[in-house]
């Protein structure tokens, strides 16, 4: 498979990955309001149950967005695009003289 190959294959996981975030988002997001809905106006449960679903909603995008994040930066690095540290100076290279200010003659 060549490089076009991998690169819409890489697209398909995305976009559908992102759909299943979504969904499941959507899923728990309607469980959560049909729940408070169901429950009467107990307060105490309401809370409960509003703040189960939140965590729920952010557990599931932050474990997606981070498994992309490590997923496309194990591709860069796989790929030879590994990600650079700002300031670092890469093996081999010449590494530029620091800016001096004008100097001041003795005396």
């Amino acid at each position: 498979m060549g490089r076009s190959g991998a690169g819409e294959v890489e697209r398909q996981r995305a976009r559908y990955g992102l759909q299943a975030v979504l969904g499941s988002n959507l899923a728990i997001a309607v469980v959560a309001v049909v729940g408070v809905w169901q429950l009467d106006g107990d307060k105490a449960v309401i809370v409960g149950v509003l703040t189960t679903a939140f965590t729920a909603i952010s557990g599931v995008t932050t474990a997606y967005l981070g498994i992309k994040a490590v997923s496309n930066t194990a591709q860069n690095i796989a790929l030879g695009g590994a990600p650079r540290t700002p300031g670092a100076a890469d093996a081999g290279q010449a590494v530029p003289p620091a800016q001096r200010g004008p100097e001041t003659p003795a005396g």
